[in-house]
């Protein structure tokens, strides 16, 4: 029995331009990851932004590594140099949930957790869930969720 209801909505998610720097990384390297490769992607197409920082993610190995893919949707059309690499996330119909709280809140537990209630619900995530980091609400990150269905 589920102890924590995770608030979702679904909706239609239009093909997107995805430009980011891969990297298979140890839980204790995500953050520093993160901000490098957000920092790599801004220098290479910044004036091809469209939307906030976001990354794709692999589900953790056995020692909680994931391969994360961190980037920023982009004009259709840009092109990067390696190691930025430029890609089309198809659209989608997806589970859209907001939170409102610490990154460290958003590990295995919270995926896993999220895919049950949506399956509950009748719905089925497939592929790789999406985090779009939407900024601060009084001071707390605020982080959308965005996890195709079939």
């Amino acid at each position: 029995m589920s102890t924590l209801a995770l608030d979702f909505t679904i909706t239609h998610v239009p093909e997107q331009t995805f430009a980011y720097v891969v990297r298979r990384v140890a839980p204790d390297q995500i953050g520093e990851f993160v901000a490098g490769a957000l920092e790599r992607v801004g220098r290479a197409v910044g004036p091809a932004i469209l939307g906030p920082p976001m990354s794709v993610s692999s589900a953790p190995d056995e020692q909680g590594g994931l391969v994360l893919e961190v980037g920023f949707t982009v004009a259709p059309g840009t092109t990067a140099e390696p190691p930025v690499e430029v890609r089309t996330l198809p659209a989608s119909v997806a589970i859209i949930h907001r939170h409102v709280g610490p990154y460290e809140d958003l590990g295995g537990s919270f995926y896993s957790e999220l895919f049950s209630q949506a399956h509950d619900q009748g719905f089925t995530p497939v592929s790789a869930p999406r985090e779009r980091y939407l900024g601060e609400e009084d001071g707390v990150p605020v982080t959308e969720i965005v996890w195709p269905i079939a």
